[in-house]
């Protein structure tokens, strides 16, 4: 993924070089949660197929850049860039559910299915809280 992430960006290419979405596959975040959701998927041939045919979609580079880079939750502040940017517990859990939705899906990252991983990541969250304030009661 690494590597078709940085040839769809190169001038070869013809696209417009940015060095920021070229190496979004390498980023700390993503690489973990890609490796976390695989690993999770070995069980299931036909999600795991998915996973791996993200680099196969070519309507757009494979992890869609640019709508990582703009997507984000009510919560997060004004200076957050985007998904993949940072390597905290929170991304990572985003990108993890945005991979694993995605193997469910089969499309493609757009800008639909990533708000809709980073809302499913907040409401696991909140359930998991909910269940512990429970839990002490």
């Amino acid at each position: 993924m690494i590597q078709e992430q940085k040839n769809y960006f190169s001038k070869s290419n013809g696209k417009s070089s940015n060095s920021d979405y070229a190496d979004k596959a390498s980023s700390y975040a993503i690489v973990a949660a890609w490796a976390y959701v695989a690993g999770n998927l070995q069980d299931n041939p036909v999600r795991l197929a998915r996973h791996y045919g993200l680099t196969d979609i070519k309507k757009n580079d494979p992890l869609n850049a640019k709508v990582l880079a703009r997507v984000k939750h009510v919560t997060d502040p004004d200076n957050y860039r985007g998904l993949g940017s940072r390597t905290d517990v929170k991304d990572r859990g985003r990108l993890a559910e945005l991979f694993y939705f995605q193997a469910e899906k089969g499309i493609g990252i757009t800008k639909e299915l990533a708000n809709a991983a980073i809302k499913r990541y907040h409401a696991k969250e909140a359930l998991l809280e909910a269940l512990a304030a429970e839990s002490r009661v």
